[in-house]
This record gives structure tokens, sequence and C-alpha cells, in this order.
């Protein structure tokens, strides 16, 4: 890997981990959600950040309950243990998701 690839790499490791923080419990992730998608799906992005398009448009709390839905089933969770802790009218939200590791987390949304 040259040089140039490790820095890049490096920032977006770097990313990443402001992107998924260990809390007791489980995880705490913060995604930029994109409503109004064709289908929904969580990205890894290049610079390491997570990117949630989301299939509900964002009224009356449809796409905050399309996320909850759809983190449940990719992670094999109850919905109880997915929380949404900051941003319920912001694009840019904060999950607490409990029973869950960043290792297991990134296996279920295939980047692991």
């Amino acid at each position: 890997m040259s040089t140039r690839q490790q820095q890049v790499e490096n920032r977006r490791l770097g990313s990443l981990k402001q992107s998924i923080m260990r809390i007791e419990n489980g995880i705490r992730i913060v995604v930029h959600v994109v409503a109004n998608a064709k289908e929904t799906k969580l990205q890894l992005e290049t610079d390491g950040s997570l990117l949630m398009r989301v299939n509900a448009p964002p009224v009356k709390g449809k796409a905050n309950r399309e996320i909850v839905k759809w983190l449940s089933k990719e992670l094999r969770r109850p919905s109880s243990q997915i929380r949404i802790v900051a941003g319920l009218a912001s694009n840019l939200k904060t999950l607490d998701i409990t029973g869950v590791d960043e290792g297991s987390f990134l296996a279920a949304i295939g980047q692991g």
C-alpha cells in the first residue's frame, strides 16, 4: 500500500471511529439520512461517515420509524434495542443500539 493510500485509509478509519462509538451495552452511531430514496440502505462513505438512504418521507416520523425497522431487521435485534437519541427532526441522527459491537454492526451492513 502506498503512503497516499495509507493516509486515505487512516483518515477513513478516523472518521469511522467518530461515526461508530462504543457505549455501555452496545454502540452509538451517527448517521446522515436522506429521505425519499428508492430503497432503504446504509452505506459507509469513503470518508468513513455513515449515510442512510430511507424509502420513506420525512413526515410525521415515518423516516425515523423506517430507520429503526430497517436496522432491527438487518441487525436481527428487536426494535426496542434501537433508539434515536438525537436528531429526531434532523437529517443528522444519533442512534444507540444495544447488544451489538462494532464488528457485528459492520458485518451486518456488509462492510465488515
